[in-house]
């Protein structure tokens, strides 16, 4: 009788890599599709929800934020429970809170069931990593995430071409019930056919240093929010800054204490690690931000409805995506710093081409400004991870990637809010250009922290490279 870890015929094996990377792509498509087709229906929802753009642009950066915090304890999860296990829960909770979201009453529901989407996503994207990794092995590892980047950044322009006629001809109601079933296939294909994988060494979790950190990214975010609403006078966001302070000193207490720490502090003091971590939040804070932003331009200076709006929003993911593989290319061929200062500069073009296609009649300006913006995310973030994870022992790579996803989420997050209340709920042209001109700054100073990296990683042997090793 043939088990779960038992080994299969190459044949097999093969069928079963194909079966579990469709399974994986399904369910990792409906969070990319759902969260920017939110985007760009912002001014749909908090019209009908009685709300404001702002308010309702939680309900992206909750899921985002959700994310960034709980995915390290989900992975985490996964390894002491089974992979499979914590797919399978992650995909349950996905078709729950997705239809939730259809039935959402006010602005505070719907920003609850994003939420609770969010921690379903946490579960469901390290496991369904963790389940390909094992199932290709460590030679065909890079092919098999290459498809799941494939299907991250490809899904959102999916959803933008169904999404927006959707809102448009039946509602927005009819878009979460749509991917709820859309959810609720993916999660009879995993059902079928993922394995289980064995779990690893049962380290206990990191408990403190998890929720520590989560808090301190947490209040930063909100003190960063108040501060940009309400200005520096305003006593909350002090508090919140404080409040962010003494939560990220518990964290480093508490992995200086911790014998499994969640993520070991002298890593910080290597400039390989900081610093491609801080390009990839600054350029994300223009990708993302000016993503938010160009919806609401399009609608508000030139009248297009939704589902224009969708179309033309959809080349950008559609870069990013076929760009991603150049990307990796690119850094195996010449080091990561180059792609990282390419993609800077090409994040900086795209809020030039925004600002000057904030005028009515130069809408060739906001395409390329789409366009140059995947383009940016596509080349650089190969790099940015590959730079990272060089930085770090071997043992701690899982733990180095988290902790770039995180810094991801957190200039996500901060993108779109902070350009959401630079531009305001009454935006004139002027202040699209200057919110766009906010962001080129923004992306300029990732740009610095790309060049400051540091000098190209030393490059394996072909020998090395071909067998899954890394040279000393």
């Amino acid at each position: 009788m043939t088990g779960p870890d038992s080994p299969l015929p190459a044949e097999d094996d093969a069928a079963y890599r194909r079966r579990l990377l469709f399974a994986v792509m399904l369910s990792v498509m409906g969070f990319g599709s759902l969260t920017t087709i939110v985007t760009v229906a912002l001014g749909t929802l908090a019209t009908e929800l009685g709300s404001t753009r702002t308010t309702l642009g939680w309900a992206v950066t909750g899921v985002l934020l959700t994310m960034a915090v709980a995915t390290p304890l989900g992975g985490k999860l996964g390894d002491i429970r089974g992979h499979r296990k914590m797919f399978i829960v992650g995909s349950i909770a996905s078709v729950v809170t997705t239809a939730a979201c259809a039935f959402a009453w006010d602005a505070t529901s719907l920003l609850v069931f994003r939420v609770l989407f969010g921690l379903s996503g946490a579960l469901v994207q390290p496991a369904g990593m963790a389940l390909l990794m094992r199932a290709y092995g460590p030679q065909r590892r890079a092919t098999a995430m290459g498809w799941f980047q494939f299907a991250s950044t490809g899904a959102p322009a999916i959803g933008l071409v169904i999404g927006g006629p959707l809102i448009d001809v039946l509602g927005w109601r009819t878009l979460f019930f749509v991917f709820a079933a859309t959810s609720l296939a993916a999660l009879v294909v995993a059902v079928a056919v993922v394995r289980e994988s064995p779990p690893g060494e049962r380290l206990p979790l990191d408990v403190l240093g998890s929720v520590s950190l989560g808090l301190g990214i947490l209040f930063v975010l909100l003190g960063v929010g108040t501060a940009a609403r309400n200005g520096i006078t305003d006593p909350l966001g002090p508090i919140q800054f404080a409040a962010a302070a003494a939560a990220i000193g518990t964290f480093v207490v508490a992995e200086r204490r911790a014998a499994y720490p969640l993520l070991r502090l002298e890593y910080f003091g290597r400039r390989r690690f900081t610093a491609p971590m801080l390009a990839n939040s600054l350029t994300q804070f223009a990708y993302m931000g000016g993503f938010v932003v160009t919806p609401l331009l399009l609608g508000d200076v030139y009248g297009y409805a939704v589902s224009a709006v969708a179309v033309i929003m959809a080349p950008r993911p559609g870069a990013f995506a076929a760009m991603s593989p150049l990307g990796g290319a690119l850094a195996s061929r010449i080091g990561e710093r180059t792609p990282m200062m390419l993609a800077g500069c090409c994040m900086i073009a795209s809020m030039f081409s925004f600002a000057v296609g904030s005028a009515p009649g130069r809408v060739a300006f906001v395409i390329g400004g789409l366009l140059l913006s995947g383009i940016s995310a596509g080349i650089g973030q190969p790099a940015y991870a590959a730079m990272v994870a060089d930085s770090v022992d071997e043992a701690d790579v899982g733990v180095a990637n988290g902790m770039n996803q995180t810094m991801l989420f957190v200039g996500i997050v901060s993108g779109i809010q902070v350009m959401l209340v630079v531009l305001g709920d009454d935006p004139s042209q002027q202040r699209f250009v200057g919110t766009y001109l906010f962001g080129a700054t923004v992306a300029a100073a990732g740009l610095v922290a790309a060049v400051i990296a540091g000098a190209r990683r030393p490059l394996p042997t072909r020998s090395a490279a071909a067998t899954g090793g890394s040279s000393s």
